[in-house]
């Protein structure tokens, strides 16, 4: 039987018996060619992009090793000595030439449910209002990005996946991937967005055309990302 996006059984080819949402069509067979690398290091998932379509783990990270599995060598800069007359305080748990990996700071995601979007999925033919209603009560969501990576998803306990920004609700929106997106941050305070390849893909400021899955696109102060059927995450700094 068909399964859906969100993981129901559904009889109907078109859209799903249980939540609306369309039915994604099913997936051409994957031949193995040159350009697949070896298998996922955590699920064994053959690989076909960047990211794990399992579990999301980031290959280029294996691509940094060296052949014998260790990461190339990196040779620190001597710390700087601090200006004269004054002293430069350590963080908690940071002995003396050490410092933390920086994560950009002020930056926020809003989450909130838009009904333009909702309704543009309805006329694209991406849901079923009849099966598939906009939520009753959307409450507002902040979520500090205080973190290298931010994944956007729906958490499943029964597969270890919790992102940092968790549309499995209230009010849980179903047309949005387990494994969605990730925000990933960058030197100098900026941001990026990759798309995980979500079912039902992701776009930016409302524009119709999805992001291509598995590259980075920059975002920035303002920008909206659309997932799902009606959520919009509002990027915001300061």
């Amino acid at each position: 039987m068909p399964r859906c996006p969100a993981g129901h059984d559904s009889a109907a080819p078109d859209f799903c018996d249980v939540c609306g949402i369309r039915m994604a069509p099913p997936r051409p067979a994957r031949r193995a060619g040159p350009e697949e690398g070896p298998p996922c290091p955590n699920c064994s998932t053959p690989r076909t992009g960047r990211f794990c379509e399992e579990c999301g783990h980031d290959f280029s990270l294996d691509d940094a090793t060296q052949p014998d599995g260790r990461l190339p060598a990196i040779r620190p800069e001597p710390p700087r000595p601090p200006a004269e007359g004054r002293s430069t305080p350590s963080a908690p748990g940071e002995g003396p030439g050490e410092s933390r990996p920086s994560v950009p700071g002020l930056w926020r995601a809003v989450i909130t449910a838009d009904p333009a979007f909702y309704q543009a999925m309805a006329d694209r033919g991406m849901l079923d209002p009849r099966r598939l209603a906009f939520p009753a009560q959307t409450p507002r969501r902040r979520v500090p990005l205080n973190r290298p990576e931010i994944h956007i998803g729906r958490r499943s306990r029964r597969r270890g996946i919790v992102p940092e920004i968790d549309l499995a609700g209230p009010p849980e929106d179903v047309a949005v991937s387990h494994r969605h997106a990730v925000l990933l941050a960058r030197p100098g305070g900026a941001w990026v967005i990759v798309d995980l390849g979500a079912v039902n893909g992701t776009t930016i400021n409302g524009t119709d055309n999805p992001i291509e899955p598995h590259r980075e696109y920059e975002v920035h102060d303002g920008d909206r990302v659309y997932v799902g059927a009606w959520t919009v995450i509002t990027l915001q700094k300061g």
